[in-house]
């Protein structure tokens, strides 16, 4: 029930019967004017997002709105994962990165953007600890700014709350550490 709750907050929905439908288009819409305003502003951005309907929803308005952009997802080999990057972080006519969150997390830097929003999440802290991270790196020179879609009254206030508790908990243990040993 929580993948489908949550999928339905990103607009689609898989029906028992195996099809997707698309039920919303209220996030979608609230993205493009983010992104009307963040590359107006001259900067790129890294959008984060959990299903690949989202994701597929997502590159079809980047097309629409002709902005360059490069992305990975499960989809993506892993040869040409790296190539992406490379656009993104050199070219400056690629101005959005779109990242599956489970996969795009680790391991890539995409310091070329000081903005991330989070069209969707998980439960997973890890994840949204190391895609947070993405842009915060080493050769960042500007403050970073981290924007989450949140459907008002749905599972998105809810794992957020989580995140944000299990963040708690990381920082208590990281921080504190010392007297769990005394």
């Amino acid at each position: 029930r929580l993948l489908r709750l949550q999928q339905i907050t990103g607009g689609f929905v898989n029906t028992d019967a195996g099809i997707q439908q698309h039920v919303s288009s209220a996030k979608l819409n609230l993205l493009k004017e983010l992104l009307d305003d963040i590359i107006d502003a001259g900067k790129k951005v890294v959008i984060f997002a959990r299903f690949l309907a989202e994701i597929k929803a997502i590159i079809k308005m980047l097309e629409s709105m002709k902005l360059g952009y490069s992305y990975i997802t499960g989809e993506v080999p892993n040869e040409q994962r790296g190539e992406q990057v490379r656009v993104f972080q050199g070219d400056p006519d690629c101005k959005v990165f779109v990242a599956q969150i489970q996969t795009a997390g680790l391991g890539i830097t995409l310091h070329a953007a000081d903005t991330a929003i989070f069209y969707s999440v998980d439960f997973n802290y890890a994840n949204y600890s190391q895609a947070r991270a993405r842009i915060h790196r080493i050769g960042q020179k500007n403050n970073c700014t981290y924007i989450h879609l949140i459907a008002k009254g749905t599972i998105d206030e809810h794992v957020l709350q989580a995140l944000q508790r299990k963040e708690d908990v990381a920082k208590i243990v990281v921080d504190n550490w010392r007297i769990y040993f005394e």
